[in-house]
């Protein structure tokens, strides 16, 4: 079959709609492994090096803690659903611990892990939304297919850390996907020399590009300072990166066929790791095979699905009918809700449960902006402590408003009454409170507000709105809204009566 990259005209490339500029001219097409590297970092996914280098700081900076990496991760709710899916499934999570904030997946998983997981499931995002080709969706396949395979050998060796294995091989053939995304009409080339003439990928590469595909991973690796395990897997002779190399093979060769001499090799060697029989190395093969569909699913890889080999594939159009009916939020809701039950029920951290507090009302209950602010010692003022859906806070600076004198606002109102407030179009009473200095700030949105008090007196406030979507906010939403911020003043006074 002839890629769809032999088609496309300057006009419509990668390049021109993505980024709406000019068409790539000659003179810039990269030619050099190092050129590559640079085109695909800065020109073709910024967006990604930006996260990648954002993760990284966050980590490397000792100031930086559990909500800085939260709230770097729930900018992006793609990212922050794919990141949660995966760490909550089976094939990194081997207890099956549900995890329905990012907030406690950071504090069981660990900073370094999430980090890992985060920049798994930001480049798997980055990729998806570029190209529906189908060279694409193979190399996403294999690398979701890959993990899988060489979690299961991680596991069957006992492995001491089978989850680092999983991501390792997972980004195994990042330069293989990066290519295939922006192969700028080089791609073609390649197949040709692959299809037609019968050549080895990997010569068939060198010959067009002058280096391998693979050797792109690495360099890519390098630039993104991905780090540990799948740094070293690229050049690396350790078992572990040979548990990552296997299953490459493994997702490599099935999808020639189960019966492939590339399989006989890879059981072959399977066998000779793990001291299992041959006989039953196969069938275990294709169940991982299924179990790497089920996890293409779970990214939202509905393309990719149909090339991994051995399981039954489900129409595309159906799955994400399923996917969009779920009642995801309501349960992640629910789980929320009781973490930080669970939380509260033993000596917890403050800073922890407001945290996730903030997240569920952003997340669960599909909020735009989230406010957590605290009056000012001379209570005239209320602060910015903490925001989820606004720009950065360099950008912006500190949210603030004013609480006292004449007209009363939407705050001073919540503050004033220590009661709840949930300010609508419709309600001509709570569109009086919207001042213009709420306005210039806030805009002027349906919206839910709770006053937070400690030793009787009110010392601030959440709020909430979906000031993008525009979505109604209904009585259950507000409810649950109402039951999260109760949460956080009931962690206020265990504080107080410690």
């Amino acid at each position: 079959m002839q890629d769809d990259s032999a088609k496309e005209t300057p006009e419509n490339s990668p390049k021109a709609i993505d980024a709406g500029s000019l068409a790539v001219h000659e003179e810039d097409i990269p030619t050099t492994l190092e050129d590559w590297t640079s085109w695909l970092r800065d020109k073709e996914m910024p967006i990604f090096s930006h996260t990648a280098q954002r993760l990284n700081q966050a980590i490397e900076d000792k100031r930086s803690g559990v909500s800085e990496l939260a709230k770097i991760i729930l900018e992006d709710p793609g990212l922050t659903a794919g990141l949660l899916k995966l760490a909550s499934s089976p094939y990194y999570n081997p207890n099956s611990v549900r995890l329905a904030t990012v907030t406690r997946a950071i504090v069981l998983l660990g900073l370094n892990v999430i980090r890992e997981l985060a920049l798994a499931c930001s480049f798997i995002e980055t990729v998806m939304s570029k190209h529906g080709k189908q060279q694409v969706n193979k190399e996403i396949a294999c690398a979701l297919h890959s993990a899988v395979q060489a979690k299961s050998l991680a596991i069957l060796v006992n492995d001491p850390q089978p989850e680092e294995v999983f991501i390792a091989a997972l980004l195994h053939n990042i330069g293989h996907i990066g290519f295939w995304c922006f192969e700028l009409n080089m791609g073609g080339k390649i197949q040709e020399l692959t299809e037609k003439q019968k050549m080895p990928a990997e010569r068939a590469e060198r010959a067009v590009l002058g280096f391998q595909l693979i050797q792109l991973g690495a360099s890519l690796s390098k630039t993104w300072r991905l780090g540990g395990l799948i740094e070293e897997a690229f050049s690396g002779r350790s078992p572990r990166t040979e548990y990552v190399k296997l299953g490459y093979q493994i997702a490599r060769g099935s999808s020639r066929g189960w019966q492939s001499e590339e399989i006989k090799r890879c059981i072959y060697r399977v066998a000779e790791l793990t001291g299992q029989p041959h006989r039953n190395l196969l069938q275990l093969l294709q169940r991982n095979a299924e179990s790497a569909v089920k996890l293409a699913r779970q990214f939202g890889a509905h393309e990719a699905m149909a090339y991994i080999p051995g399981a039954e594939r489900e129409s595309t159009a159906r799955q994400r009918q399923t996917d969009e009916s779920t009642q995801r939020d309501e349960a992640g809701l629910m789980q929320i809700m009781q973490d930080i039950t669970n939380l509260l029920c033993g000596e917890f951290d403050l800073n922890l449960v407001f945290e996730m507090v903030m997240e569920g009302i952003y997340r669960a209950l599909r909020m735009d902006r989230v406010l957590f602010a605290l009056l000012t010692p001379d209570r005239r003022r209320l602060k910015e402590k903490s925001a989820l859906g606004w720009p950065p806070v360099e950008t912006r600076g500190l949210l603030q408003v004013g609480i006292g004198g004449s007209p009363p606002n939407i705050f001073s109102n919540t503050l004033e009454k220590n009661e709840y407030l949930w300010a609508r179009e419709t309600d001509a009473e709570t569109q009086r409170l919207f001042t213009g200095e709420v306005i210039a700030h806030f805009g002027q949105h349906d919206c839910c507000l709770s006053p937070i008090s400690f030793d009787k007196k009110v010392i601030g406030l959440f709020y909430a709105d979906r000031a993008f979507s525009k979505e109604p906010i209904t009585r259950d939403v507000f409810d649950s809204f109402r039951q999260l911020t109760m949460q956080a003043n009931i962690a206020l006074k265990l504080i107080q009566a410690r």
